[in-house]
């Protein structure tokens, strides 16, 4: 998957770069095909930080200098993406205020795991929609509260077993599911998580 770095002047720019049809105008000289999934790096002026997007090039072309047209294209977002830019978009139109910046870019993934409660036997099939060193988004509707401990399991492509991995809930107030923060215990653990997500990013 090609990654693409999308960043703008400031908050009027990408604005005017979100379009009515769930598409995001992106300026890049790296071309990508009609069809082609893309990961956007997406930031600008104002924002603390950067959010990762998953789309679907729908055109690029390249610069006209002579008729000041700067090389770049459309892509087509759906689903949890489209909300990621909707938000990004609410924060621009300043009905949102984001006071800090993530310590950790959380990447959009889809991979399924398993998840239970500390201390409970029972286990729970869902997906794992964003991730990063730092933590992730799971998406249930399994009414946690926060500050509950979870563990994930989470078995990365090629691997026979799963990657146990303690969480926290820290957020409930997103419509797609919970937000954990992923708790290492040591730096053997830190390194594990670092090539899991790598391997499943790559997949």
């Amino acid at each position: 998957m090609q990654k693409i770095r999308c960043q703008y002047q400031d908050a009027a720019a990408f604005k005017e770069a979100v379009g009515e049809d769930s598409t995001l105008t992106v300026f890049t000289t790296d071309a990508f095909e009609p069809g082609e999934e893309v990961l956007l790096e997406v930031s600008y002026g104002g924002l603390p930080g950067k959010i990762m997007v998953r789309g679907i090039g729908r055109e690029w072309h390249a610069a006209r200098p002579r008729l000041r047209v700067r090389a770049g294209g459309t892509v087509a977002c759906a689903g949890s993406e489209w909300r990621k830019v909707e938000f990004l978009r609410a924060v621009a139109n300043g009905e949102i205020k984001l006071l800090a910046r993530r310590r950790h870019v959380r990447l959009p993934v889809l991979v399924e795991v398993r998840w239970r409660e500390n201390h409970n036997r029972d286990k729970h099939t869902a997906a794992l929609s964003e991730i990063s060193e730092g933590g992730g988004l799971l998406l249930t509707d399994a009414p946690l509260e926060v500050g509950t401990e979870v563990i994930i399991e989470v078995t990365p492509p090629g691997a026979a077993l799963p990657l146990e991995i303690l969480s926290v809930v820290r957020n409930v107030n997103n419509d797609d599911g919970l937000g954990l923060e992923f708790i290492a215990r040591d730096m053997g653990g830190v390194h594990r998580l670092r090539e899991v997500i790598r391997r499943i990013v790559e997949q």
